[in-house]
């Protein structure tokens, strides 16, 4: 059976971690584990997802779950509570369906404070990992059968009824996905006419009935010219996100005409073999500061291709092939590759979620465990040397959306964190342990001071100043706005929330700057509030916060934006929250 190990990976080669591999989550599959019945358990799970495929989409991460609740012996012993038809919801019915559900998520936590969680969905991710391995001759070395077996059952589980896969596993069925993924099949073993249900025929229909694989787009023409597939140019493209005329343009003069130039002497020495070596000097940079995990799954592949390129047989690539199992995923939908894990980001919510319970007194190892968690996974230094040439910038102080070895900042996961520190320094030690220090709570406010743009918002990884028209050299055809960084009301928003609350506790602490920073950013919401009230939602996480409606939440007095002060109104993250808190605790 496969089992999730947690923060595991202290003995193994060419692997390294600054914080002792907290947070880092891998799967393994280990045949002498699970009894009959839980392996039944498991069989049935995956042929509920199987049976319901077409209709509901997305796993339930039933696997790790199951998995958890039987190491802890999870029993609920709190009653259900049944409310009837037209028969009223008391305090006491709704308290003790929140007191289940805070102890069966309790349940869940890992052994090292965090809640695991599947961070997938695009159904383009995985297939350039395998035609990677494939090429480097390390997919055997890799992926076990398995490996393999999960693998193809992720594939078979996410085709659409026409024989295509989408873009995302709710998508409907476009070339690039449906390309790459029956490349996948064929180089994972599966025959011209094989796979569950034929889905390697079944692929090759809609391919062909579409125009045939020529009219894949760019990012998969890369793909299949890396395994000697493909060899022309075709304009004829498929494209989720149709590009304009103009870069159309830019991009084949730069294939017709730049190519025969660079790739040929005395350009191939002066300009073409120099830019190389800067680009493996960018990825080689890249790699140590993220302990070889890089940024995401797409640069992870480029990377480790790359190096291997450099020198098959080096450490390099070898560092590189430890870290593919940080990358991977097993539910009762099969194995999928993560965009990267979101273990900092699924934690802070979690206990901001269970402090809002007002029950962390039940559960007080949970709250030190989740604490702990937080505290470990903050960034510690900036990256190494002379980032600035890097074009890196100060990561002192955040945290990333994973774990620490990842390394790359962003500021909304810096934002929760920092407020979830905040909430829990108001409690008593007993409950939640160790406070954090005050000066690692200066350095996430100086993160989220630095990372503000002129216009007030936030980005999400690094400061926004890049020109627009940057963007019309996107060459990419499902993604837009992908070439500079833009702020976001996600990342604005928590950044908000976060410095009021810190203004709260450390009144004297940058006072003058994080005033203008909160003025600012509220102006940023201001101008992107569209005309029916609402706000565009980039990330799915906001999309009209009750930061305008008092409440529970922050509450900024809009008149005064633009005259020369912000009121406040007390909330769960103020002085009389704070005196709750207190006393409760």
């Amino acid at each position: 059976m496969w089992r999730l190990k947690i923060a595991e990976g202290e003995n193994e080669p060419y692997l390294y971690s600054t914080n002792n591999f907290v947070g880092r989550q891998t799967w393994e599959f280990n045949p002498n584990v699970g009894t009959p019945l839980e392996r039944q358990e498991v069989d049935q799970a995956r042929q509920n997802f199987y049976n319901n495929r077409f209709y509901r989409k997305s796993s339930a991460d039933l696997l790790w779950r199951m998995q958890f609740l039987k190491e802890k012996n999870f029993e609920q012993k709190i009653p259900q509570v049944k409310v009837e038809d037209g028969e009223e919801i008391t305090e006491e019915t709704a308290r003790t369906t929140l007191r289940r559900a805070v102890h069966f998520f309790s349940a869940l936590q890992a052994s090292d404070g965090h809640w695991p969680a599947e961070n997938a969905g695009p159904l383009f991710f995985l297939p350039p990992l395998v035609i990677c391995l494939y090429i480097t001759g390390h997919l055997d070395v890799v992926f076990s059968s398995q490996h393999r077996k999960e693998i193809l059952r992720y594939i078979y589980n996410h085709q659409n009824e026409d024989g295509g896969w989408g873009l995302h596993i709710e998508g409907h069925s476009i070339m690039f996905s449906t390309v790459l993924n029956y490349v996948c099949m064929r180089i994972l073993g599966e025959g011209r006419d094989g796979g569950e249900d034929n889905a390697c025929s079944r692929a090759r229909s809609w391919i062909l009935d579409h125009g045939s694989a020529t009219h894949i787009p760019s990012w998969g023409k890369t793909w299949l010219s890396v395994i000697y597939i493909y060899y022309s140019n075709s304009t004829c493209e498929d494209v989720y996100y149709p590009r304009l005329l103009l870069q159309d343009l830019i991009w084949d003069t730069l294939y017709l005409f730049g190519e025969p130039f660079f790739t040929n002497w005395p350009l191939n020495k002066l300009v073409r073999e120099k830019a190389l070596r800067i680009i493996m000097k960018h990825i080689h940079y890249e790699d140590k500061n993220s302990r070889y995990i890089t940024i995401g799954c797409i640069e992870k592949v480029l990377c480790m291709l790359a190096c291997w390129v450099e020198d098959p047989l080096g450490d390099y690539f070898k560092k590189h092939l430890v870290r593919i199992s940080d990358y991977l995923w097993v539910a009762e939908d099969g194995m999928k590759m993560q965009t990267f894990g979101s273990q900092a980001w699924d934690t802070a919510f979690a206990i901001q979620a269970l402090l809002a319970s007002n029950l962390a007194q039940e559960i007080p190892d949970v709250i030190k465990r989740a604490h702990d968690f937080i505290k470990t996974s903050q960034v510690k230094e900036n990256p190494s040397g002379d980032f600035k040439s890097m074009y890196r910038h100060i990561s002192k102080g955040s945290w990333t959306f994973s774990d620490q070895d990842h390394g790359w900042q962003v500021s909304d996961c810096t934002a929760e964190g920092l407020k979830c520190c905040l909430y829990l320094s108001m409690m008593s030690p007993e409950l939640i342990g160790e406070r954090m220090e005050a000066e690692r709570l200066y350095d996430s406010v100086n993160i989220l001071l630095f990372l503000q743009s002129k216009n007030g918002g936030l980005a999400v990884w690094e400061p926004a100043g890049a020109q627009e028209w940057l963007e019309l050299l996107n060459p990419i055809e499902f993604a837009a706005d992908i070439v500079i960084e833009h702020e976001y009301v996600e990342c604005t928003v928590s950044a908000i929330d976060a410095l009021v609350l810190f203004k709260e506790l450390y009144p004297n602490h940058r006072k003058k700057e994080i005033d203008n920073f909160i003025k600012n950013a509220v102006k940023y919401l201001q101008d992107t509030q569209m005309t029916d009230g609402s706000w565009y939602g980039s990330w799915g996480i906001y999309s009209r916060k009750n930061l305008f409606e008092g409440g529970d939440d922050v509450s900024i007095d809009m008149d005064q934006v633009g005259g020369k002060d912000i009121s406040m109104s007390s909330g769960p993250i103020t002085r009389e929250r704070a005196k709750r808190l207190q006393q409760t605790f």
